[in-house]
């Protein structure tokens, strides 16, 4: 193999912390490809309240992925991503559940079986203290 075929495959694999190589980041990072498109759709009243708050959670998640990726105290971090998910869930239940609906039911159960997905992935990044 010459200089120019080990550059080259050098670019492809990620250094093993980096957090592209994160199963939960990349599931998560979908996640937020998918539903914010849905968030903005949400009526002008809710940009400063609910729209707000879901946004601000994803961000914090994605956020949290990375710092706890990142750290020496992976458990304590995995924990605060499971309450950041939570609190992501209660707020996609609200809007759901509103009088107006801002979600369909279709919307709402796919992000919920992502979110389940999710959940599943980062349960085992607790199980294994990892």
């Amino acid at each position: 193999m010459d200089y120019k075929e080990s550059s080259t495959a050098s670019k492809n694999k990620l250094p093993p912390g980096n957090v592209e190589n994160l199963l939960l980041f990349k599931k998560f990072e979908e996640f937020v490809y998918y539903f914010e498109p849905i968030v903005e759709k949400f009526p002008h009243s809710e940009n400063f309240a609910l729209k707000a708050d879901i946004k601000r959670c994803l961000h914090r998640v994605l956020e949290l992925i990375i710092v706890t990726n990142r750290s020496s105290r992976k458990l304590d971090g995995w924990y605060k991503v499971d309450t950041e998910f939570e609190i992501l869930r209660v707020y996609i239940r609200l809007s759901f559940k509103k009088g107006s609906k801002y979600l369909s039911f279709h919307s709402y159960e796919v992000a919920e079986k992502k979110l389940i997905e999710l959940g599943r992935i980062l349960g085992g990044l607790i199980k294994k203290g990892c």
